[in-house]
């Protein structure tokens, strides 16, 4: 046997072996892996809502000048508009049961996905490596609340790195703890985000109520002092709108990974919607909490690891040590699940997708991992400025995927997908476009991302100069490059329409479309190689193959 061979996907002997298009993880979900129901889907935004980032979202819009209240109306409204698109882009994966990296051949084309694919991995594993390192460091919280003394631990790191050594002690407990949870199946992900959203909102709510009742006055957290006025606090308040509508979006994106598993179509819309509440909930437990204390410890501790800490050593008692290891524990719990599910779920699945004949999702989620500790995220976090800014505005090239697959999905495919087509290549695939790339969705994409460039390369470093106009379309640019991507995808595919597809579109109902992708999931031959040039089979395989035995593999 060829080393690749030994490497390839294993697989059980009733079932046909993974080829390089498709294997038992990126093929189309079938009835029985369907289990998904609406509390779940509940639970998977409570997860995202109810973590250490999103508590103290409120800290960034108060930074530009709004005070609590617009900064409460602010997240509302963009939490709302972030849900709906939620539910829109989850459309392919609820009804034709396909992943994200699938969905996107839709409208980019099968070589043309790999580009967007690339975009979701990078971030998977930077946002993997940084939430492991938050992970880290509410587990040293944990280990300072048991044992008081491991912060007279001697440095040993430079303060380069910004990181003490108790503090990297409880990164790697953290990482090793969390190693384990990404063997969970989809199935049992279900009781992890559960149990995270339940505590996350438990430990979230106890917090604004002691902070509330053993406080003398709340601080200038909550002032009606608002820093801007007139046009400036109109501009701060649509941008403040795009900050809530970034924080979820690499999540967003990733939605079809989830969607796929709901029990029914329906069990996956309107709990999704109403996810946003949960969010908006943790921004208001966070400003309210901050207010609440701001006066008993002199500043606003927007870090929940900071608040922690502060209480612990105000009050070193048993009892406040044990709270804060409650408290801290909670916090842990949902970092954990937020890094499985949201950042190693997704990045396993679109690296099966890129080579589903040697990598599953689990073998995708170690990968991920180990990337993420191999980029040092504690430099990134602690000791980079421009790496959060840059991540924060990376939206811009986000959106725009966003507005084509769904311009493309309900509007020029008209719901009606050949699924059996997107694991096909060449002349087989209505989805093929030229060479494997649509350019109409690249021509959107460009469209959606520049005129947001200027203002990008002004919040990543503030010394360029741009105009008045380029700040504000930036401060737009969660919906205008959307927008733009959606005007532009559509116009040219109502100007340059594939043939093929207005064939099959005008051939069947959306019924016969997803009757059809069931026929295609249920059948036995779903993953043979029919399609495989024998040119390619040789690269991929190690050793010549005759066209009748790759069949026969």
């Amino acid at each position: 046997m060829t080393l690749l061979r030994r490497l390839q996907v294993p697989h059980n002997p009733e079932e046909l072996p993974p080829t390089y298009l498709i294997n038992h993880d990126v093929k189309p979900i079938e009835r029985e892996r369907r289990s998904w129901t609406w509390l779940i889907f509940l639970s998977l935004w409570g997860t995202v809502a109810f973590n250490m980032s999103n508590w103290q979202l409120g800290a960034s819009l108060l930074a530009v000048g709004l005070n609590w209240w617009q900064s409460f109306l602010a997240t509302l409204i963009g939490h709302a508009f972030a849900a709906a698109i939620v539910v829109v882009a989850s459309f392919p994966g609820l009804y034709y049961n396909i992943a994200f990296p699938v969905s996107m051949r839709i409208a980019w084309g099968f070589n043309g996905s790999i580009f967007v694919v690339l975009n979701r991995i990078l971030l998977s594993i930077i946002w993997f490596g940084v939430q492991s390192w938050q992970g880290g460091l509410m587990t040293y919280v944990c280990l300072r609340a048991m044992w008081p003394s491991i912060d007279n631990i001697p440095a040993t790191f430079p303060t380069s790195t910004g990181m003490t050594l108790p503090q990297f002690v409880g990164f790697i407990v953290y990482f090793v703890i969390q190693l384990p949870f990404l063997l969970l199946s989809p199935k049992q992900l279900r009781w992890l985000v559960t149990t995270s959203t339940a505590v996350g909102f438990l430990v979230q709510l106890i917090l604004l109520i002691w902070a509330c009742a053993t406080m003398d006055k709340f601080g200038s957290v909550l002032s009606n002092d608002a820093a801007l006025a007139g046009g400036n606090l109109g501009w701060m308040f649509m941008y403040g709108i795009t900050v809530t509508m970034s924080s979820i979006t690499s999540g967003t994106l990733s939605v079809c990974d989830y969607a796929r598993f709901a029990s029914t179509p329906a069990s996956g819309q309107w709990s999704q919607f109403v996810g946003f509440l949960p969010a908006w909930l943790s921004n208001v437990f966070g400003i309210i909490t901050v207010a609440g204390t701001q006066d008993r410890f002199g500043t606003q501790l927007w870090s929940v690891v900071e608040l922690l800490v502060a209480i612990q050593d105000a009050n070193p008692t048993h009892a406040t040590r044990a709270a804060v290891w409650f408290a801290a524990f909670a916090f842990l719990v949902c970092q954990l699940a937020l890094n499985v599910v949201g950042n190693s779920f997704s990045g396993g699945t679109d690296m099966s997708t890129l080579l589903p004949k040697w990598i599953n999702i689990r073998r995708g989620q170690y990968l991920t991992a180990i990337l993420g500790l191999v980029i040092n995220p504690w430099y990134l976090v602690s000791g980079a400025i421009i790496f959060i800014s840059v991540m924060s505005a990376y939206t811009i090239f986000l959106q725009p995927f966003l507005g084509i697959i769904i311009a493309y999905y309900f509007l020029l495919q008209k719901e009606r997908i050949k699924v059996q087509d997107l694991y096909r290549l060449k002349g087989q695939s209505i989805y093929w476009y030229n060479y494997g790339v649509n350019w109409r969705a690249v021509v959107a994409w460009l469209v959606g991302v520049m005129p947001h460039i200027p203002g990008f390369l002004n919040v990543v470093r503030p010394s360029i100069t741009v105009s008045s106009g380029a700040k504000h379309i930036y401060y737009l640019c969660s919906i205008t490059s959307f927008l733009l991507a959606f005007a532009v995808a559509l116009a040219l595919g109502y100007a340059f329409p594939v043939a093929a597809q207005k064939e099959f579109i005008a051939s069947v109902t959306r019924d016969d479309a997803r009757t059809m992708c069931e026929e295609f999931i249920n059948s036995p031959d779903i993953l043979r190689a029919e399609n495989v040039p024998v040119e390619v089979s040789h690269v991929f395989d190690g050793e010549k193959m005759s066209e009748k035995s790759k069949d026969e593999e």
